[in-house]
């Protein structure tokens, strides 16, 4: 998180004596009297149109810490949000790692989901498509790891039967069987049917999927 640099007594107003350009881009340090100082974006400069010699007092401080926060906020969870998909908890648990109020959090989400960079929907969708096809995950696992991931129940049980329905799911228990089976061929039967079972069972696939499987197999 980039707190803002500051000093400030909240019970006494603020006298400007120097407003400069920051070397991070886009910020400029605003300087008091009493040799405190806040990082601000340029843009809110402007808006408060901050010069030398105002006086600020404690409400119209406040109102600019608040909004450099929430500036700060949106920038870190548009960041997060955009590099991979995240759900709405996840980026409420970055947003809270990084020390934003909850005031500030709140108004970061209504901001991803305004512009359409967070969806639990789209993380639904694209979680499932993702692990069916590359992990071979069971039913079980995906709807857990969901939950964990702060999806709402009602997104699941619409998302997950559509993306996952029962008729596919021996399909994809044989695939994930398949793949375990390659990678230790160099072990006994026995130890081969134990291992494939462990693992289908951690894959999440009930137990008549993981029983029709090592028949099939064994």
């Amino acid at each position: 998180m980039d707190h803002i640099e500051q000093s400030l007594d909240k019970n006494i107003e603020q006298t400007i004596i120097k407003i400069t350009a920051a070397r991070k881009r886009g910020k400029c340090f605003v300087c008091f009297a009493d040799g405190s100082y806040m990082l601000l974006e340029r843009d809110l400069v402007f808006e408060f149109e901050l010069s030398k010699n105002m006086v600020l007092t404690q409400k119209v401080l406040q109102e600019l810490q608040f909004r450099e926060d929430l500036i700060n906020a949106k920038k870190s969870g548009l960041s997060y949000a955009t590099y991979a998909l995240r759900t709405e908890k996840q980026v409420r648990m970055k947003l809270r790692e990084l020390q934003y109020n909850s005031l500030i959090i709140d108004a970061v989400i209504v901001f991803l989901k305004d512009f359409q960079y967070l969806s639990d929907e789209v993380f639904a969708e694209n979680f499932i498509q993702a692990k069916i096809n590359r992990k071979y995950y069971g039913y079980i696992r995906l709807r857990r790891e969901l939950a964990e991931k702060g999806v709402h129940e009602e997104i699941i049980q619409t998302y997950l039967p559509k993306y996952y329905p029962h008729d596919i799911a021996l399909e994809i228990g044989r695939k994930s069987a398949e793949k375990k089976l390659r990678s230790i061929s160099f072990r006994e039967d026995t130890k081969k049917r134990m291992q494939v079972k462990d693992h289908l069972f951690r894959q999440g696939f009930s137990n008549d999927i993981i029983q029709t499987i090592i028949k099939e197999l064994f």
